[in-house]
């Protein structure tokens, strides 16, 4: 193919040859078969629209219609077949190729070659060949752009927003409890009443009107023994009782993320919503609670496979949720 042209152009290029060897003996044949590897050459020969190898799409129909005036009823047929799979034509083609790219000159290759040209004439370009150089500066201005404005530390993490490895090594359900809290998203009257999941913030374990974290993790009657065990572990690790500490404040320190944990896994803060008066209310609750179920179930199974423990399949049918049960059935 010479200079300034493309794989996609000589493959193109093979199949209008093809055609036009085939419509040298015309008026001898009933079927011609043409074999290619290339997927993009046969699409382009179906159509005459304007693009790359537009040129060798119309010499290709023009020896199709050579071939039908000589031969009304002969079969063309281009198919597609697998390269590099020992098929014996395929392998001859490649072999020819290679001799025409070693010695161009010889081999009545198209287009000029650098010995031949005019002075000062620009050997002819494909349109394939013309978009690869324009994607190629256009890649390179795009990195040329980005190194300018990038550097190595330039984006690097933040230490303080890596991921906390003490909740990463906890279980799944513990770790959603702690970052929902962390985030204030979380199962408390306050965010709750928020969501409009609830119709007031008042506490379910109390009589304080107002349900918090702050409440939570400091005040709360219910949870009175837990929150001492917390606090004794986080004034053992920073020195702070729990009256110069925010909750928020508490969350992001990260030494105290195993005392939170604790707290966590030995309360029932972030992890039950009892059913408020009301369908809906309830129906959200049951709802929580099998999520909460099958979460136990997904734990115990991969608790089960890491020992080599037989897994004890569910039931197939669950029993119905009261929320489920229609008033007939009732």
């Amino acid at each position: 193919m010479g200079f300034n042209q493309e794989a996609y152009d000589a493959e193109c290029t093979a199949l209008a040859r093809a055609l036009k060897t085939a419509a040298e003996f015309a008026p001898t044949l009933s079927h011609v078969t043409i074999f290619t590897n290339v997927q993009a050459a046969i699409r382009r020969m179906s159509t005459e629209e304007p693009g790359p190898g537009q040129k060798y799409a119309v010499e290709a129909r023009q020896h199709i219609a050579t071939l039908r005036r000589a031969a009304p009823d002969i079969t063309i047929k281009i198919r597609w077949c697998p390269a590099h799979e020992r098929v014996e034509g395929n392998e001859k083609a490649d072999e020819w190729a290679k001799l025409a790219a070693d010695e161009p000159d010889t081999q009545d290759v198209e287009g000029w070659t650098y010995s031949d040209r005019p002075e000062e004439t620009p050997l002819p370009k494909s349109l394939a060949n013309i978009r690869r150089e324009i994607s190629e500066k256009k890649w390179m201005e795009a990195r040329q752009w980005s190194r300018g404005r990038t550097s190595k530390n330039k984006y690097k993490m933040l230490k303080s927003q890596r991921p906390d490895g003490t909740v990463a090594g906890s279980t799944k359900r513990l770790a959603l409890r702690f970052y929902q809290l962390k985030t204030g998203h979380c199962l408390t009257g306050e965010y709750l009443h928020w969501t409009k999941s609830r119709s007031t913030p008042q506490y379910w374990w109390c009589r304080c009107p107002k349900q918090t974290r702050n409440h939570l993790l400091k005040r709360c009657p219910r949870w009175k023994k837990e929150q001492m065990d917390l606090w004794e572990e986080v004034w053992k690790e920073i020195g702070k009782g729990r009256e110069r500490w925010k909750v928020h404040k508490l969350f992001a320190e990260r030494t105290c993320s195993q005392a939170l944990l604790d707290f966590l896994s030995s309360t029932d803060i972030g992890k039950i919503m009892p059913a408020e008066e009301g369908d809906d209310a309830e129906s959200e609750a049951l709802e929580w609670e099998l999520w909460e179920r099958e979460e136990q179930e997904e734990e115990r199974r991969v608790e089960a496979e890491t020992l080599g423990m037989e897994v004890e399949e569910p039931p197939l049918f669950l029993p119905t949720p009261p929320f489920m049960v229609s008033e007939e059935a009732e």
